[in-house]
């Protein structure tokens, strides 16, 4: 038989409760608060503490390698709208299942930006999952050469809210290669949102897809038929950061 509010709380796995029950009692006994509020109290720590816990299993589950956030970015040295950032930190773009695509040289903050929209989508309570383009073309061919391609595609990719694939173009693809990245793209498409970060511009992309032209367009269509294009000049952050620390010389500039 169940003889203390701690055993019951084990058993019904209520654990904001368990850990709260007692201080907010003491807490609602000074305040003289009835029994509906000390309950309603009660309650809402326990909500609470879950949906704390489900945001950062969520975050966990995403692989985001690093995390950094909007507030960390630096805008001033960068020619991106922080205004259409800002637009998109809304989620829409997730909810509506559309794309955004990320386009600039290596360092300037496009990674930052897409992880950024990562995180935010987390604790929205938001499924995510985020991937370099040679990780993902590697669990693709695993999941094609043990004949379970069909499975990695249903949970890996249709199953979260958000596909965030990193550095697409540093790698030339294969035909086989260019073909599976094909299935993830017409996986997500209007059925999902996938966010794009790559060093090249679009009339690059056909050299990396095996120079095939008609999947180029394929992949394409579906990516930028509902999307946001954002491109980012400039220099590198990273080489930004070594020359005014002095571990690089300052460039000069052109008359």
């Amino acid at each position: 038989m169940i003889n203390n509010i701690g055993q019951s709380c084990e058993i019904l796995k209520l654990s904001g409760i368990l850990q709260s029950y007692q201080s907010i009692a003491d807490e609602c006994g000074k305040l003289k608060a009835s029994y509906s509020e000390y309950l309603e109290q009660l309650l809402n720590y326990e909500l609470m503490l879950r949906e704390q816990r489900s945001k950062e299993m969520l975050l966990k589950t995403a692989g985001i390698p690093q995390l950094k956030t909007l507030e960390m970015f630096d805008f001033s040295s960068s020619n991106v709208n922080q205004q259409q950032i800002q637009e998109l930190a809304n989620l829409h773009f997730v909810r509506n299942k559309e794309n955004v695509i990320f386009i600039g040289s290596p360092g300037t903050g496009k990674t930052h930006l897409a992880t950024s929209l990562g995180y935010l989508a987390t604790q929205q309570r938001l499924k995510v999952k985020f991937i370099t383009a040679a990780d993902l073309l590697l669990q693709l061919e695993a999941a094609s050469l043990q004949n379970k391609l069909s499975t990695y595609l249903g949970k890996a990719i249709a199953g979260v809210s958000l596909l965030i694939i990193d550095e697409l173009g540093y790698l030339t693809l294969n035909e086989h290669q260019s073909h599976l990245l094909f299935q993830v793209v017409n996986k997500k498409y209007e059925t999902g949102s996938i966010i794009i970060t790559s060093n090249l511009t679009f009339s690059q992309w056909q050299g990396v897809l095996n120079n095939d032209e008609a999947l180029t367009a394929a992949i394409m269509d579906r990516l930028i038929h509902h999307s946001h294009i954002i491109n980012i000049n400039g220099d590198s952050h990273r080489l930004k950061q070594k020359r005014k620390a002095g571990i690089l010389p300052v460039s000069k500039s052109k008359n």
